[in-house]
């Protein structure tokens, strides 16, 4: 008897998870407002992307947990560089990047977070680059077209059609146990630029 209990007890400790699943809620001025799911069992990082016009600036993060068990979620932006041309751009997001610090996110309830006004979160700390460093860049992801443009082929004398803009939204979901915190998941969530 005493077996059998503890096989049930390890069945079903292993369908158990710290948390049931992660929603982010897009901000409601992004019509039509989005949910976006993450099932348990989470995985330890997760990366996925933002359709264009939908954005997490004011959104909402929900961390259903039947549990009780204590949670804590920070978010972190990064901006990369990109290279336009009136619609198509090209992203240089494998290259220099501004990355703020973590932000803690304030439970308004049980298991809702409100995601901050990203315009409020300092990235402000993009890299010197140099001309040079920049055509070779271009050069490498993008090739001799696209080097054209960054030149200027087709624009106003003087004008360089390069921005710097949000490239990636991170989630940081950890679990507490005993006195230390654990990472549960990590949410990479990468945004359309250039539009």
């Amino acid at each position: 008897m005493k077996y059998c209990i503890a096989v049930l007890s390890l069945l079903v400790a292993s369908f158990t998870y710290a948390l049931d699943g992660i929603e982010l809620i897009t901000n409601a001025d992004a019509l039509p407002q989005k949910a976006i799911k993450y099932a348990a069992p989470l995985q330890k990082e997760i990366s996925d992307s933002l359709d264009i016009g939908d954005s997490l600036s004011n959104g909402t993060l929900f961390l259903i947990n039947k549990n009780n068990l204590h949670y804590r979620a920070t978010i972190q932006l990064e901006t990369s560089m990109t290279v336009t041309a009136e619609g198509p751009h090209l992203d240089l997001i494998d290259w220099k990047h501004c990355t703020s610090q973590w932000h803690s996110l304030t439970e308004a309830k049980n298991g809702e977070y409100s995601l901050p006004n990203f315009d409020d979160i300092n990235v402000d700390c993009f890299p010197r680059v140099s001309d040079e460093e920049l055509k070779a860049e271009v050069l490498r992801v993008g090739g001799e077209h696209w080097l054209a443009i960054l030149e200027g082929e087709g624009w106003p004398e003087g004008y360089r059609p390069v921005e710097i803009s949000l490239s990636t939204v991170r989630i940081k979901i950890e679990e507490k146990i005993g006195a230390n915190w654990r990472v549960l998941s990590l949410i990479s969530m990468s945004v359309p630029m250039g539009c």
